[in-house]
């Protein structure tokens, strides 16, 4: 008898309900399928399916032995598609959303390379900074960077992390002074990047004490390129990640402000939904993805420095 095949004749009668249903669904005879139960309970031991010309119900054993029969298949076909998934070549069509300022400065670059790696695999990209539902929109997954702790009932996983900078303008500092302390900021305008309607403080570090700070100031954006723009203008203060502000820096246009103090840094996530098994598609662009942010070099010199 084959174990296994005896183990999949047994499981779909299970799942069935009858002889003849199991034996259609495994494309095999009636006679066939009531051998090799047959075959099981006589290397068990014991009766697994009480059968009369009407009906068949499962023994005690027998229910006990379908609940772990199905746990084994349910193993098999896990391991199965992990190991085919090893080599099989990524294909198909690959849903991605991504920041818009983010998605702008890297992923062109980042894609034509996936597509050399990978040359039946398409993507389909969608940039904004609005929070994507994957699973209600359709998308396989979503980069997010942000600064706090990602929850929302998907797998988010880190892929690395980004500097953040405190910059103004020359011109804005010689009009407002320039800050010495976290604390001066109450007495500036900032140009905050906000999502959603709860306001979050700008937090430093200066050996072991923390320093949270409720700032204020004339814009709110939820785009990091527009308060770029209005600080370069001599708008305000913003605090922002590190890739948006290197053109400014290294042309002068903004500098950095209280370099003694450490500011938390943004991680970059790939979300998706829960699933134990990545499709290919998925796990070959998150691999990209970390290689890609690996080899982002140092913050850009600025033109004073």
């Amino acid at each position: 008898m084959d174990k296994l095949v005896a183990l999949r004749v047994f499981h779909t009668i299970h799942e069935s309900g009858s002889f003849v249903a199991a034996a259609g669904r495994l494309e095999m005879s009636t006679a066939m399928v009531s051998k090799y139960v047959s075959a099981l309970e006589q290397e068990l031991g014991t009766r697994l399916i009480q059968r009369t010309t009407r009906r068949l119900a499962f023994t005690e054993a027998g229910l006990d032995y379908a609940r772990r029969t199905a746990l084994v298949l349910a193993q098999l076909e896990e391991a199965d598609a992990a190991a085919m998934q090893q080599s099989m070549e990524a294909r198909g069509t690959l849903r991605m959303a991504a920041p818009l300022s983010f998605g702008m400065r890297y992923l062109g670059d980042w894609l034509a390379e996936l597509r050399c790696r990978h040359p039946l695999l398409q993507v389909e990209l969608e940039l904004s900074d609005r929070q994507v539902d994957l699973v209600e929109d359709g998308f396989d997954l979503a980069l997010r960077i942000s600064t706090q702790p990602l929850g929302g009932g998907l797998i988010a996983r880190p892929l690395g992390r980004i500097d953040m900078l405190l910059c103004a303008a020359p011109s804005y500092l010689a009009a407002n002074g320039t800050p010495e302390t976290p604390q001066d900021l109450l007495k500036h305008s900032c140009l905050r990047y906000q999502q959603g309607s709860q306001a979050q403080a700008w937090r430093f570090w200066h050996g072991e004490e923390e320093i949270a700070v409720a700032v204020d100031g004339p814009l709110q954006s939820n785009n990091g390129d527009v308060l770029v723009s209005a600080a370069v203008a001599g708008m305000g203060i913003l605090h922002q990640p590190r890739f948006l502000l290197e053109d400014a820096l290294r042309q002068g246009q903004l500098q950095p402000l209280l370099t003694d103090y450490r500011t938390r840094s943004a991680d970059v996530y790939v979300v998706y939904p829960a699933r134990r098994y990545l499709p290919m598609k998925v796990r070959v662009l998150i691999e990209l993805l970390q290689d890609m942010l690996a080899r982002l070099g140092p913050p850009a010199p600025s033109a004073s420095g």
